[in-house]
């Protein structure tokens, strides 16, 4: 059945996949927007919105009436993110779109967490074993969320679901990402600087986890679910597979930047929960495909 369906970020990274799937599906996406989107998508409503403001999340929910809120919508730099102050404000502003949103009649909410809620030192992480224990900012704002959302959910008896992507490449990621630096340093033949690469994680092309963001979102599945592709390879596999594609892996240099200090040898999500669970969907880029369709996006911006 057809949904009239709340989606912040909905011209981000992430979020632009998320509202594609959901319109794919006949929904109504409304998407609430600080400034022009770059690449409008047809069918979709935009409203000038600013989540940070009250007055503004008062007049998007009260005007849109929608019945399903998909929050993805988090700070808009980028670079620095799991220690920028920035986090807490967007904590705030996040319960505060909740609350608003189910006092209005709101009858599910469905929000896009992290892996970094997790305990790293675990390497497999699992939503139901798995101690939410952050090592940084924006974990910790993550995890406060996670708890105050779902307890007002509770009280009023609303359907909650969170998702959890692992670690994201694609189209429209941030210049100060590692794929994304990569692969427009290699594009101007200018050297890539990165760190050992020896770390093993969960990589995910950006348009699975969006579209896995709206599967959620429209499933009837309540709690936490990983959404990755249960498989880690070392960073430096990313780092290669983007420089063969570009055709440039003398200009790669592995080492020439240290490794930040808080991260563990092995972060990898354990999806035997997620598959389960019913939800319709599965990751459906391998690391080549999803490589080239992230290259050939960049070539094209």
């Amino acid at each position: 059945m057809s949904q009239k369906i709340i989606v912040t970020g909905g011209t981000g990274f992430i979020g632009h996949h998320s509202v594609a799937a959901l319109k794919a599906k006949g929904h109504e996406i409304i998407v609430p927007t600080s400034r022009a989107p770059s690449d409008p998508q047809d069918g979709v409503t935009y409203v000038s919105c600013d989540l940070t403001r009250s007055e503004d999340v008062e007049s998007l929910v009260k005007e849109s009436g929608a019945t399903s809120l998909l929050h993805i919508a988090w700070r808009n730099a980028v670079s620095g993110l799991w220690s920028a102050p920035e986090n807490s404000q967007w904590l705030q502003s996040s319960l505060e779109l909740v609350r608003v949103f189910l006092d209005e009649g709101g009858e599910r909410v469905t929000v896009c967490g992290s892996c970094g809620e997790y305990d790293w030192s675990s390497g497999l992480c699992h939503e139901d074993d798995t101690p939410l224990r952050p090592s940084t900012i924006y974990g910790t704002a993550k995890v406060s969320m996670l708890h105050g959302v779902k307890a007002m959910c509770e009280t009023a008896s609303a359907s909650f679901a969170w998702g959890r992507p692992f670690f994201i490449y694609g189209p429209r990621e941030h210049e100060s990402r590692l794929g994304a630096s990569v692969v427009l340093s290699l594009l101007k033949g200018v050297e890539a600087e990165c760190s050992h690469g020896m770390q093993l994680r969960d990589y995910c092309h950006v348009g699975d986890v969006g579209c896995g963001l709206a599967a959620l979102a429209m499933s009837d599945l309540t709690g936490e679910y990983n959404l990755g592709s249960g498989q880690a390879i070392r960073v430096r596999d990313l780092i290669h597979a983007i420089a063969e594609e570009i055709g440039k892996p003398d200009l790669v240099r592995l080492g020439a930047r240290e490794a930040p200090a808080f991260e563990p040898p092995l972060i990898v999500a354990d999806m035997t929960k997620t598959r389960q669970s019913g939800l319709d969907w599965e990751p459906r880029f391998t690391l080549e495909t999803g490589v080239r369709d992230t290259v050939d996006w960049f070539r094209q911006a």
